[in-house]
């Protein structure tokens, strides 16, 4: 994941994600709206190249993007 504003959200929903948070639990936590969440997570999946948010969750663990 690149390195703009955006990425930090991303960075962090992705983390909120192998958490297996839902993604209003995650707006929630973040203070953001329930549609940019889906955005971001979308996003992250198409970046990665996995099918879903598991997959993302996965990679994510694998490749220490997240502790």
């Amino acid at each position: 994941l690149s390195r703009g504003l955006g990425d930090v959200y991303k960075r962090q929903v992705l983390a909120l994600i192998s958490e297996a948070l839902t993604n209003k639990q995650i707006a929630n936590r973040l203070n953001l709206s329930e549609a940019t969440i889906k955005s971001h997570v979308s996003a992250i999946i198409a970046k990665l190249g996995v099918p879903d948010r598991v997959g993302a969750a996965v990679f994510a663990m694998q490749h220490g993007l997240v502790s």
